[in-house]
């Protein structure tokens, strides 16, 4: 039937065309694509029924401005892009055409804001979900298509590449409650969006997107400086905005000598702000002058007074590092060119299985980041809405979990900082899913119990350790039950380093005043108060430089194989290696006991004029920064095999890696020239488990990151 003037006029028992408010077409035989010729004259038309023919197209030019109620259904329709231009319907039915999925309906949705209703599908039904879901689904596309689709596809792909990330998410276990057939169209509707975009890569340019969205394309530059931008919901990831590039050049290799530092040893304030400090210095923390009487530090006689003269042993080659990817992520309202935020600490992704993992986490300021090592693409940005956060501390763990019949492992990452408070993620999503409660001022480092993982520890400059069972949380609506096991008193200061050897079950917290332990053997017995305190000695080079204190500030710690320990005193020119099994005395009495370590060797640094440089160690390879940003490499693998008994033999590093030249006239952020390597100070280290990636984070909010030469597997 073909639908002339006439025809409505008498159906609707109207003079004109203007007056028709509503109208009936169902069951009139009407074939083929819809002739709207005589419709859009119907100006005030606000009900249409068109059901129960044979209509096989809606043209997409056809129009109605006051149209809210459109019935399509039963018949044979194979597309939904019609309705973008009914800017007021609110109701549309679809049933009955066999072309038109339920995915299709939820997609109207997105095609048209002002639907409220599809057949029985309510926009507010879809939206709730959404709001659950996306940020999930848009992290999985991240982490497992984003970098292999990042230049886009062809549209003979899409409809592949849409089922192969749709299989993903239904196998997943985050979503193996959804048992609606509705749930998973929408499910569905939100990866469509994604490959959508994808497609034409607009997925990583749009400033204003909603949470989760990944990074920009393939990078088609080595060095990079990037700052995200746009807001972020307290407890998802942020929006990622244009990332500005930084080309670096490396330096030629110097000599890896160390020059005495002629300024004064600097307290860097972790709870100052960057405008508390003179211009060019660094925030001033006072010592802590709490009274309390702490034992003198012994001093440990060397063959050689200076690491400027001759080494008597060299410490094995770890070959050649370049320097891949410098990033600014962390700045303040994303301002280019903050160079005062922090970033404190940093560390890989614990491994799956065999294969080592490129993916880094970062903290300072209110941000905690997660990049790709071998790209440089930061995948994801966790914003915290408090203003006063300044994130110090974080830690990886591996949980076990079981849904059901299905059991696995999972990574969780624990921050802390500023305002006290721990925060668990969830890296896939970057979901902020808990917060404990507990300390009373900032926590300054966290550590995972290597034996069991939803154990962590937090030092407070409250002069407690807390230890927590963070739980394992409920994937379905990220509910976890985590509670206080135990709280540690640490003798009149505050804990800057945490490391736990199983082989002595001993918690060892390197402090702002001393370095302690407590046993772990006799889990109903663990006193509250250490069991040892342990006086790292000086060496006689550093008491006639007059870098020695009688109390040392144990900035850095770290465990190295069978039971050696790695610890670096705030102005010593050496690290002190010794193993804690041969320290501990036989004897066990109440209180705390006085350790003074018998060294087995020391290892060449540098005297730096500031404190809170950490060290790392990962699978024998110990890494440190220093204040002119170089990164310093100790292989000791083949030194802890050997029982070595006490010592002064100094031992020199592996490698030097200095500061390159940036330059950043390609930024596309207007970023301002860096500081020369004199300002550069190197907060913390990490390497990857396959020791060819070593990252770092400096006090002029970088993240840097070095590859292992191809050349040095050869």
């Amino acid at each position: 039937m073909k639908i002339t003037e006439d025809l409505v006029k008498s159906l609707c028992n109207k003079a004109s065309l203007r007056a028709v408010q509503s109208l009936n077409l169902s069951d009139k035989e009407i074939n083929g694509s819809l002739d709207c010729t005589v419709l859009e004259q119907l100006a005030n038309l606000s009900v249409l029924d068109i059901s129960q023919n044979s209509i096989t197209d809606i043209p997409e030019s056809f129009s109605l401005n006051r149209l809210e109620t459109l019935d399509c259904s039963f018949n044979n329709l194979k597309s939904l892009q019609f309705i973008q231009n009914f800017k007021n319907c609110t109701q549309l039915y679809l049933d009955g055409n066999d072309d038109i999925q339920l995915t299709d309906k939820v997609k109207a949705f997105r095609m048209n804001s002002s639907v409220h209703f599809v057949d029985e599908i309510r926009r507010s039904t879809v939206e709730n979900f959404k709001e659950k879901f996306e940020v999930m689904v848009k992290s999985k596309w991240e982490v497992l298509f984003a970098a292999k689709y990042a230049e886009g596809f062809s549209c003979d792909q899409f409809e592949h590449v849409l089922q192969e990330f749709y299989t993903s998410l239904t196998s997943d276990l985050l979503f193996k409650n959804i048992t609606e057939e509705t749930e998973w169209a929408i499910l569905k509707d939100i990866a469509s969006e994604i490959v959508e975009k994808a497609q034409d890569k607009s997925l990583f340019n749009e400033s204003n997107m909603s949470r989760g969205t990944p990074r920009s394309a393939r990078l088609n530059h080595k060095w990079l400086n990037r700052n995200d931008s746009g807001p972020s919901s307290p407890s998802t990831p942020e929006s990622s905005g244009q990332k500005d590039l930084m080309r670096v050049k490396p330096l030629t290799p110097k000599s890896g000598t160390c020059t005495p530092a002629s300024k004064p040893s600097l307290k860097r304030g972790r709870d100052s702000t960057p405008t508390s400090s003179p211009q060019g210095q660094p925030a001033k923390r006072a010592r802590d002058t709490t009274p309390s009487t702490p034992t003198r530090r012994p001093t440990v006689s060397t063959s050689i007074k200076n690491t400027d003269e001759q080494k008597t042993a060299c410490l094995p080659s770890v070959g050649d590092f370049d320097p891949a990817f410098f990033i600014r992520c962390h700045s303040t309202n994303n301002d280019p060119n903050d160079n005062q935020t922090k970033v404190w600490r940093c560390a890989f992704k614990p491994s799956n299985k065999d294969k080592s993992s490129r993916l880094l986490a970062t903290c300072g300021g209110q941000n905690v980041c997660l990049i790709d090592c071998q790209t440089g693409i930061v995948m994801k940005r966790y914003k915290d809405s408090s203003k006063e956060e300044d994130f110090y501390a974080l830690a990886w763990s591996t949980i076990p979990y079981k849904t059901g019949s299905k059991e696995g492992k999972i990574n969780i990452l624990a921050v802390a900082g500023n305002n006290g408070y721990i925060k668990l993620i969830h890296p896939s999503q970057f979901v902020m899913y808990a917060t404990m409660e507990g300390h009373h001022d900032y926590v300054s480092c966290l550590l995972f119990h290597p034996e069991e993982p939803t154990h962590l520890f937090s030092g407070s400059k409250d002069r407690k350790i807390i230890l927590w069972d963070v739980g394992v949380p409920d994937f379905t609506d990220y509910t976890t039950n985590n509670k206080k096991l135990m709280v540690f008193n640490t003798a009149h200061t505050d804990a800057l380093n945490l490391v736990f050897s199983t082989k002595s079950q001993m918690l060892i917290a390197g402090c702002e005043k001393s370095c302690y332990g407590w046993r772990f053997n006799n889990k109903k017995s663990i006193s509250r108060d250490p069991n040892f305190e342990f006086l790292i000695p000086s060496t006689m080079s550093d008491v006639e430089s007059g870098d020695s204190d009688d109390v040392e500030v144990v900035d850095g710690l770290a465990l190295l194989p069978n039971d050696y320990i790695a610890a670096k005193c705030n102005g010593s020119g050496h690290m002190v290696i010794w193993n804690l099994h041969d320290n501990l005395p036989v004897k066990v009495i109440k209180g705390t006991r006085t350790v003074e370590v018998k060294v087995s060797a020391l290892l060449q640094y540098t005297r730096t004029s500031v404190d809170y440089i950490n060290l790392s160690s990962t699978s024998g390879m110990l890494t440190a920064g220093d204040d002119k940003g170089s990164l310093f490499i100790y292989q000791m693998g083949t030194f802890t095999k050997k029982h070595k008994s006490s010592s002064d033999q100094i031992l020199g590093y592996s490698s030097k890696l200095l500061w390159p030249d940036l330059d950043v006239s390609s930024s596309k952020g207007k970023m301002e020239e860096l500081p020369d390597c004199n300002d550069i100070v190197i907060n913390s280290c990490c390497s990857s488990d396959d020791q060819t990636l070593i990252a770092c984070g400096t006090d002029n909010n970088l993240v840097c990151i070095w590859k292992k030469n191809p050349t040095s597997f050869r």
